[in-house]
């Protein structure tokens, strides 16, 4: 049991980046393993996570960013171009999995310049209702006929302690859609990684393990 007190959209930003740095090692395991063809399922999945991710940083985080702090606005930039030769090295990547290795190492060099270039200013730029509102917004970043794809794969890359937090704030609203549909469309298409002894979804309450936010795009 451990406590997390951040804000909800900062635990999801946190999230992606743990669910992405999982995947991209996952698609290097296979590789390594000679199984091209989960490989490349996993590859595709993660060329779509790391471009919804990127839309909602693109559309609401970093635009919010260089408003309340116009000095931000080079390192958006800057970040925002990699996200162009990320989509592209992806989309190379589907195509040839062997070149997993590079793509893992931008994957990783990109995520770090966000976590150490945009976290401090993100974490110092709003109040605790703006961060609220904030998590809204990026939570609208991702249509629905998206969210599915991204909350199933946030409780699947999330790491085993902290499946339950992921859990706890799915809306509730989406609880059921996730156990009966999602869930199982997901792993239809691109299998699991869960560990064979996780707990069931849901079979536990919402005890005091803190906040992560499932929120689809940060």
């Amino acid at each position: 049991m451990f406590q997390v007190d951040l804000p909800r959209a900062v635990m999801g930003f946190v999230g992606v980046h743990l669910g992405l740095r999982a995947e991209v090692a996952n698609v290097q395991r296979l590789v390594e393993d000679g199984d091209d063809a989960a490989a490349r399922r996993r590859a595709r999945l993660l060329a779509t996570v790391l471009h919804h991710h990127h839309t909602a940083e693109d559309s609401v985080l970093f635009p919010a960013l260089r408003e309340r702090h116009p000095g931000a606005a080079t390192t958006t930039a800057a970040l925002e171009a990699e996200h162009d030769q990320l989509d592209a090295t992806l989309a190379a990547l589907v195509r040839d999995v062997t070149t997993i290795g590079a793509t893992r190492r931008l994957v990783e060099r990109h995520l770090g310049a966000e976590e150490h270039q945009v976290l401090p200013i993100w974490m110092s730029s709003f109040s605790t209702e703006e961060h609220e509102r904030f998590t809204v917004g990026l939570r609208r970043a991702t249509p629905l006929r998206d969210a599915g794809l991204m909350i199933a794969w946030l409780l699947d890359t999330a790491p085993e302690g902290a499946v339950e937090l992921a859990w706890d704030q799915v809306p509730p609203s989406l609880r059921a859609v996730h156990r009966i549909w999602w869930r199982r469309r997901y792993e239809r298409a691109y299998g699991s990684l869960s560990a064979s002894g996780r707990p069931a979804l849901g079979a536990h309450g919402a005890g005091g393990l803190g906040r992560l936010a499932p929120a689809c795009a940060a």
